[in-house]
């Protein structure tokens, strides 16, 4: 039985899947399954992943028969995994061949139920930005999250033996991410950070500044209702999140270029 199940969400994205694909493929840890769930793609995604499931056996694909979103996708995936671990990975990352070798070890040593890793960005064409590098905190909780949002969805891996509740709001809203995961910090559990990055963020040419407007306002309005901080506490972590969302973009990364390009395979098309 694999350990990890590696969940992959798809809608048009035939230009980078394969990229995305191969990443998982290259990684060092060799025990996994990959669940491709493809959202009713209007492109050649499907075919795309089909041709890979052919080859790999660790593949497996899922074909929604109507458009439901990303998080209904995530579930799905979740709902037909075999691993005692569950991890993400959007259809334009990428990841280091470590990503699930060097993320698995430092669950286990830390006890970790949920745990993320630092991430850098990269453009269309899978080059290395020289600005934004996101870092993580060893152990953050609530309050800490809601400032940073540090946690990147293709970094996350989950331990099923200790959260049995996997479930992305499915209404189709902005941020159904974030909202799980502040579900489980509510909660109390911690996320672990492993401050390496093992993740590069695609950052595509139609993410208008509209989009990040639109974030930044419906991140407000989460905030301004989240019931486990007082009401100052509230905007407090407003403040440093808007901060937080630009010095990320602009920070150098200051990332040895040719030893990520090596750990990532960039160039693999």
């Amino acid at each position: 039985m694999s350990n990890v199940s590696v969940i992959l969400p798809v809608y048009n994205c035939e230009k980078f899947l394969s990229h995305t694909i191969q990443s998982v493929l290259n990684q060092e840890y060799r025990n996994w399954e990959l669940l491709i769930v493809n959202d009713a793609s209007t492109d050649g995604s499907l075919a795309v992943a089909q041709e890979f499931a052919q080859k790999d056996a660790r593949i497996k694909v899922f074909d929604m028969p109507k458009n439901q979103g990303v998080a209904a996708c995530r579930n799905y995936g979740v709902a037909q995994a075999k691993g005692r671990y569950v991890a993400f990975i959007d259809s334009d990352d990428l990841w280091s061949t470590q990503k699930l070798s060097k993320q698995l070890l430092f669950m286990q040593q830390h006890g970790a139920a949920l745990s993320h890793t630092a991430y850098a960005f990269m453009n269309e064409e899978g080059q290395l930005m020289n600005k934004g590098r996101v870092n993580v905190d060893e152990k953050i909780d609530l309050e800490r999250y809601l400032k940073t949002t540090q946690i990147g969805m293709s970094t996350v891996m989950i331990d099923r033996q200790q959260i049995k509740d996997i479930e992305f709001p499915a209404d189709r809203r902005l941020c159904e991410d974030a909202r799980l995961w502040v579900k489980y910090l509510r909660a109390g559990v911690p996320f672990y950070g492993q401050n390496d990055v093992l993740m590069l963020y695609r950052v595509r040419n139609n993410q208008l500044s509209k989009n990040k407007v639109r974030m930044a306002l419906n991140t407000l309005t989460r905030y301004i209702h989240e019931t486990g901080l007082a009401p100052y506490k509230r905007l407090e972590c407003f403040g440093y999140y808007a901060y937080n969302g630009i010095k990320k973009r602009k920070q150098k990364s200051h990332l040895n270029t040719a030893e990520i390009y090596a750990q990532f395979n960039c160039n693999q098309k």
